[in-house]
C-alpha cells in the first residue's frame, strides 16, 4: 500500500507540472491574449499561500503524531495549507479558464482531489490543509481569472 501511495503521489504531481508548462507553451505560440495572466494568477496566487504558509509554521501530522510518513518526507512544519495540492488545484483552475482545455480543468479537479486523499492518508498533511489549498486555489482563481 506504501508503494502504491507513493507511486500515485508522484503520479499525480508529474501530470499536473507536465501538463501546465504545455498549456503555457501552447498560449504563447498561440499568441493567447490569456498567456499572462496563465503565468500571473497562479504565480501571485502561490506567492501568497507560501507567505501565510511560512507564518503559519503548523506541524505535520508526522511529527505530530512521531511517526514515519507513508510518502518519503522529512520536511518540519510548513503544513498548512498544502502546496501540493494548492498548486495542483491552481493549474486545474488555470485550465478550466483557458476556453480549449476546460475539459482538461475537469479532469485535472479530480486528480487534485486524488492528490489531496493521497497527501492525507500519507501521514504528510491533515485533511483541513488540503482543504485550504484546494479552497484558496478555487477562490484564487475565480477572482484571478475574472479580472
Amino acid at each position: 500500500m506504501a508503494k502504491g501511495l507513493h507511486i500515485l503521489n508522484k503520479l499525480c504531481t508529474g501530470i499536473m507540472y507536465v501538463s501546465y508548462p504545455i498549456l503555457l507553451i501552447y498560449l504563447f505560440f498561440q499568441k493567447d491574449n490569456q498567456f499572462f495572466k496563465a503565468i500571473l494568477v497562479p504565480a501571485i496566487s502561490f506567492v501568497i499561500l507560501s507567505v501565510g504558509r511560512k507564518w503559519i509554521n503548523r506541524k505535520r501530522p508526522y511529527e505530530t503524531f512521531d511517526m514515519p510518513p507513508v510518502i518519503p518526507k522529512n520536511t518540519e512544519g510548513n503544513s498548512f495549507p498544502s502546496r501540493h495540492v494548492f498548486s495542483a488545484t491552481m493549474i486545474a483552475m488555470t485550465f478550466l479558464f483557458m476556453s480549449p482545455w476546460n475539459w482538461l480543468g475537469i479532469l485535472f479537479v479530480c486528480i487534485s482531489c486524488m492528490l489531496a486523499v493521497v497527501r492525507v492518508v500519507s501521514g504528510v498533511h491533515y485533511i483541513s490543509d488540503v482543504l485550504a489549498g484546494i479552497a484558496f486555489a478555487i477562490v484564487c482563481g475565480m477572482v484571478g481569472y475574472s479580472l
